[in-house]
């Protein structure tokens, strides 16, 4: 049995969000780091919220135009993603104000108040989600099963090439049935999804970090063109690709580093 790598996130500070309803199969954190905002979490509104954690595959909206929000995608998968799970206990949601105390997010919004560069976002970022993360709330040590560990090592170093779920089950010694039952069953992904998300992350990475041309990374990792990209991305994010991709004075980026 092997332990699930932990360096499976995406995090960034969004200024006047407005994100249309949409779903992803990571998990999600979303923090105010002004003033409440509104959201429409599985169907309900819910006013004045001070953030949430948001379970996989769960249709959410939010409405921040008048505040700033921080933003965490965390790959379910990780152990992270097993501490947050644990934290959800089967919930479509949780508000954050049940995770953090009042005291320890108004430390947040007052660390982000006097972040003056790149490297001061990060640390906020850094120290809010080890809030989160807290060793009060550790789960016991959790591993995945070494075949589908296996397949998830094999995915990350072939995601610029065709991967089939045949192909993957014959390296782990399983029938493509078992596996896609197995697979679902430790990671709470489907395989298609999950290949699917990690190539959203890993043309993100390219555009952002490597400065690599969307249409360009996109077809690199596995997308018939552009277009295909950005519907898939609309639908996993809520907002166009370009928006978000291209950093602009709505969206600065924490990891990937730009």
């Amino acid at each position: 049995m092997e332990k699930v790598g932990s360096n499976n996130l995406i995090s960034f500070v969004a200024r006047h969000a407005s994100v249309d309803i949409h779903y992803h199969q990571c998990l999600q954190v979303v923090v105010s780091l002004d003033v409440p905002f509104d959201s429409v979490i599985d169907g309900i509104n819910h006013s004045h919220m001070n953030g949430f954690l948001i379970n996989q595959t769960i249709t959410h909206s939010c409405k921040a135009e008048n505040t700033e929000v921080l933003i965490f995608f965390i790959d379910a998968e990780s152990y992270q993603g097993w501490q947050l799970k644990e934290m959800l206990d089967g919930k479509p949601f949780v508000p954050i104000d049940s995770i953090l105390t009042e005291q320890e997010l108004k430390e947040v919004i007052a660390q982000y108040g006097r972040a003056a560069g790149l490297a001061e976002l990060q640390q906020t970022a850094d120290d809010l989600m080890a809030m989160i993360l807290h060793p009060r709330r550790e789960p016991a040590d959790r591993h995945i099963d070494d075949r589908v560990a296996k397949a998830i090592e094999y995915i990350g170093l072939n995601l610029d090439n065709p991967l089939a779920l045949a192909d993957i089950a014959g390296q782990v010694f399983l029938s493509p049935e078992r596996l896609r039952h197995l697979f679902a069953q430790e990671t709470g992904i489907p395989f298609s999804q999950y290949v699917l998300w990690k190539r959203i992350k890993l043309v993100m990475t390219q555009v952002i970090s490597d400065k690599l041309p969307m249409a360009n990374a996109a077809i690199r990792n596995g997308f018939t063109d552009q277009a295909h990209f950005t519907r898939l991305f609309k639908r996993t994010f809520g907002v166009n690709a370009g928006s978000l991709l291209k950093n602009s004075r709505f969206v600065q980026f924490l990891t990937p580093e730009v």
